[in-house]
Parts: C-alpha cells; structure tokens; sequence
C-alpha cells in the first residue's frame, strides 16, 4: 500500500521565525517556576551575553534573553519558552513582555519576531531588506501590537502599533540603541548612543545627555509610569533622570563581575533595578532585585544526562524494520497489531535520541483515531520539555476538511501553523514513526526529494515547534488508503 507524506507551514509565517530548523531547549505556554532543561539553558547563559530585558508587569519578576535566545525567568516571572538550542539567521537583539505578564516576544537583528507563552505573532521584518539592522522593540499597552526600530531610527509598526514618525531619514550623530512606548500607546521615545531623545506621538521630551560628555554611552530608556519622565542609563550603570523621574544613584559603583555592562533599566515603583549583561541586577530607590541562579534547579519533570535537545533532527532516516512493514502494510491489517509493532520502532529510534518509551495514556487505544493523532504528537513533545497542544474541536473539523481534500489543513487566518498529511499510513502511530523518524532524505516525504531540501524533517519540525498552541486531528479513508493529517496552530484561543 503507498505510503507518502507531504507538510505545510502557514503562507503567513516567516519560516525563519517560527519554524526554526533546530531545536528548543525548554516548554513554551504555562509558566513554571524554573526552566526544564537546564543544561542547555545554562549553557546558553554562560555563552552568551544577556543582551534583553523585560519587566513582569505589576510583578517582582522579570525575564532576560541572551543573544542565542536562551530567556531566563527570574523572581514571579513565568517561564513560557526559548530560542535556546535554535540556529537563528541573526542574534536576539530585544525583548518585551506582554500585559499580562504571561508572555514574551524576542526580536532578531534582521527583525524576526518569536512570540512565546500568550504573546501573538503580528508581523516582522524578518523578510524585509533593511537599511540598518533592528536594536529595539516596545510592545503597544493592549498587547496587541509591537514596534520594532532600527539602529537609524527606522520604525516598523505591527499589530495595532501606530507609526507616529521616524528618524529614518534624518542624519544622527549616533545611532540608535533603545525605544520604549508611551503609557497610552499613542507615541515613543527613541534614545541615540550619546544620549539624544527623539519623541514622536504623544511622548513629551523632557530632556537629553546629547550635549554631556559621557563616560560610556547610553543604552536604554525607561518611561515613568505617568510618562511624564523617563530614566536613561550608560552601559556602566550610569542613571540619567528628566522629567518625574526620581534619581536614585547609579550602578556604576556597585561590585559588578568584572566586563560586565548594563542592558537596561527596569521602573519599580520610584525607582528601578539595573541588569547587566552577566546577570547581576542593581537596586536603587526600589526593594531589593531577585537574582538569578546558574546553574538552574529543576523542580518539575527531571531531565536525564543523555537527553538531547528537542527538534534536533536525526542525521538520517530509520527506516521501518521488516515486523513494522509486516503488520501495518501486508493485508489484512489489523490495527493493534500495527499500533504494536510501530511503538516499538518509535521507541527505538527515541532511546538512540537519549529518549525513554512514548508516554502514552492507557486508554489510547480506545481514542478516536483523530484524537490519537493529537494525543502521540502531545507525547512527543511534552516528553522533550515542550508544552502540550491540546485538541481544539475547531481545528479538528479544520484538520479533517485536509484528510477529506487528500491534502495538507489549511489553519485558521492570523495565526502561525503548520500541517501534516500522510497518505497510506493505517494508524496514527504508524504515521507518528514516518513523521519524526523516517522523514529525511530516501524516506516516503515528498517534500525531500534531495539532499538539503527545506522540507527534509518538516514533519517533525512542526510536530515539535518551538510554540505553544492547539492542535487538531482528521482522517478520511479514501477507499482502503486512509489519510491522517495533523494541524498545529500558535497561540490559538
């Protein structure tokens, strides 16, 4: 009987924002008090500077992001996920969190966005040519809107973000290095290296360093919470009030490790806390900061020595052993069987990752064969430390409407997804196997018909993305062939 795969990736997604070709290191969605794969974040950490930081609004939280995109909560600050472990066209630049305080986004240098917990994609740059490469982003107050501004002061507004002006066209003096959001969301400040203040909208200038002669330069703005003032601070620690803003010393004399530098400034009441870029944050005028702790200490799932990071692609197809072939693909069929023979080859291939037995439920076989294909690909994931996708009934009909087609779902407009298909597969698990096993270069994907083909382990890749969601299932049988597809959307209510 024919077996083919064939997969799809939302036409509105840029892929090398949302589908990234290597994988995450930890789960997106519910927050947890620590992160779930602290090798790999740790190492993240310790290799790469802290270049973001964003406050967990109305919380004694906040997150930091490395420029790999290693995050790291800290304080009340939930953990919904990274870019720890992903090959990324351009370093992580920025940071910014929802309103909520239950999400994030990472900007790229080339202006790719990754939205993380209930932060929604709404765009990037990620495919735009840029004059200057992205250095900031501020989030609009509802949290359904982003900027992104470039070293030139070039502004690209997303979402319900308005453009209110730009420096793009003017000649600075230095470049730009930070951008905040006024507190209505109808204006921004942008702050040059040496300390000018470039105000657009409804953001007042209440004035400049452009005139000081600075020790180091500049890097970061802060508004007060009435955005009748803002903080500037140096990357030596060096605080800059105008406005309403309480000056209440500097960090530049607290003990710091050695080559350290600010990355920002963070409000706390009247007054604010200073992270560097080694992970040490400085309270002046405001309750001492909580510090975070390398190495992390796992207090949910443990994680096992020879656990690989998820998504990392196998470096060539396993193929299915001689009883797997039997049973799923020699009439007659019986499903058990074939259900039998496919999870103990799926369960090879995952101890050869470093991987234990598919966590299945014990009432799987009893499922709906379209919500086994939702529960295998939950058990693929939450095994590697990424969250559950629920079955959602709308992607469900979604899912099946592609099984009926013969053809790849289609998700829902305004949401980043991707689908999968399998023609000729009896069982979900079955499918499962070819889908994150056998999906490389002289497997049944159609869409790897040569060596280094971007759709090469895409099956896999959307089964583990880095995002969290919901996901829904379908099956037709087409006269004896039957046809599973799976949906996997981000973010989706």
């Amino acid at each position: 009987m024919e077996r083919i795969r064939s997969l799809a990736l939302a036409a509105t997604a840029v892929s090398s924002v949302l589908f990234p070709s290597a994988g995450v290191a930890a789960a997106l969605g519910s927050p947890t008090p620590a992160l779930t794969a602290p090798a790999v974040h740790a190492a993240a950490f310790s290799s790469s500077p802290i270049v973001g930081v964003a406050a967990q609004p109305g919380s004694a939280g906040y997150w930091m992001a490395s420029a790999t995109g290693g995050v790291f909560a800290v304080g009340t600050a939930g953990f919904y996920g990274s870019l720890g472990g992903v090959n990324l066209a351009q370093p992580i630049v920025a940071m910014a969190a929802t309103p909520s305080g239950h999400g994030y986004w990472l900007a790229a240098a080339d202006g790719g966005v990754f939205s993380f917990g209930d932060a929604r994609f709404f765009g990037s740059t990620g495919g735009i040519h840029l004059a200057q490469p992205i250095v900031a982003m501020a989030a609009t107050p509802s949290g359904n809107g982003y900027w992104l501004i470039a070293r030139d002061g070039g502004v690209f507004s997303f979402g319900d973000a308005r453009f209110f002006g730009s420096t793009g066209g003017v000649r600075l003096t230095q470049p730009i290095v930070g951008a905040a959001a006024t507190p209505t969301g109808r204006g921004y400040w942008m702050v040059a290296s040496d300390g000018g203040v470039f105000s657009f909208g409804d953001a007042g200038f209440h004035g400049s360093t452009g005139g000081v002669a600075l020790a180091q330069p500049i890097i970061g703005i802060a508004p007060t919470s009435t955005g009748n003032g803002y903080w500037l601070v140096a990357s030596d620690g060096g605080v800059f009030t105008f406005g309403d803003a309480a000056y209440h010393g500097s960090a530049v004399t607290f003990n710091a490790p050695s080559g350290a530098q600010s990355v920002g400034i963070i409000p706390v009441g009247s007054g604010y806390w200073v992270p560097n870029d080694q992970g040490q944050v400085d309270a002046l005028g405001a309750p001492a900061a909580p510090q975070p702790s390398f190495p992390v200490t796992v207090t949910s799932t443990p994680v096992s020595p020879n656990r690989l990071p998820p998504s990392v692609n196998p470096a060539a197809s396993t193929a299915p052993s001689a009883a797997f072939s039997q049973a799923c693909w020699t009439p007659p069929v019986n499903n058990a069987s074939c259900d039998a023979a496919a999870l103990t080859d799926i369960n090879q291939a995952r101890a050869a990752e470093g991987y234990g037995p598919l966590p299945l439920p014990g009432n799987y076989e009893s499922l709906p064969m379209g919500t086994q294909l939702v529960v295998v690909a939950d058990a693929e994931r939450t095994s590697r430390g990424l969250p559950s996708l629920p079955e959602n009934a709308n992607l469900d009909l979604m899912a099946q409407a592609g099984a009926q087609a013969g053809a790849d779902p289609t998700g829902p407009g305004g949401y980043a997804w991707g689908s999968n298909i399998a023609w000729g597969d009896p069982t979900p698990l079955a499918a499962d196997f070819g889908w994150m096993y056998d999906d490389g270069l002289g497997s049944e994907n159609i869409d790897c018909n040569y060596a280094g083909a971007p759709g090469c382990w895409g099956h896999r890749e959307n089964i583990l993305s880095p995002w969290g969601g919901q996901a829904g299932g379908g099956v037709f049988n087409n006269g004896g062939q039957m046809q599973l597809t799976q949906l996997f959307v981000a973010n989706y209510p």
